[in-house]
């Protein structure tokens, strides 16, 4: 698997109209959420991350809890809340440590808010790079 595939989940909207369409049991409700995870609306991403929110604080099944908690990681990972995506990971893996799904995706949000931490500060240089040519032309004309 390539180390970003993890974050391009991906559910077709044919799919997300079935798990809306089942009956509300526990186990629809998980399956709902983790389409909705994989949605590229990011309000579907939302309310999937919202779903396991719910299910995680009632859950008492391990199992359950277990495969919230890794989608619940994905989806603020999806929605580029790496911080709390890291959180969920960590948690998972205090528990799990063996959970090689769980340190591959950690892996793969780590990789992720690196490299747009360094794509923030390239944007922030060249920003300030910017500016500063702007005020030294602005000094060149008045002379």
């Amino acid at each position: 698997m390539e180390p970003e595939s993890i974050l391009d989940f991906r559910t077709e909207n044919e799919d997300i109209l079935a798990a809306r369409a089942r009956s509300v049991t526990r186990e629809n409700q998980i399956q709902l959420a983790i389409v909705l995870v994989g949605s590229e609306n990011p309000k579907e991403v939302e309310e999937g991350a919202a779903i396991l929110e719910e299910i995680v604080k009632d859950t008492i099944h391990s199992e359950d809890s277990r495969v919230c908690v890794h989608y619940l990681a994905l989806a603020h990972a999806r929605l580029q809340n790496y911080d709390k995506s890291v959180r969920l990971l960590d948690a998972l893996l205090r528990t799990e440590p063996s959970n090689m799904q769980a340190t591959e995706l950690r892996r793969v949000v780590e990789k992720k808010m690196k490299r747009e931490g360094l794509l923030g500060l390239g944007l922030l240089v060249g920003a300030a790079a910017l500016i500063g040519g702007i005020v030294i032309a602005s000094f060149a004309l008045k002379k």
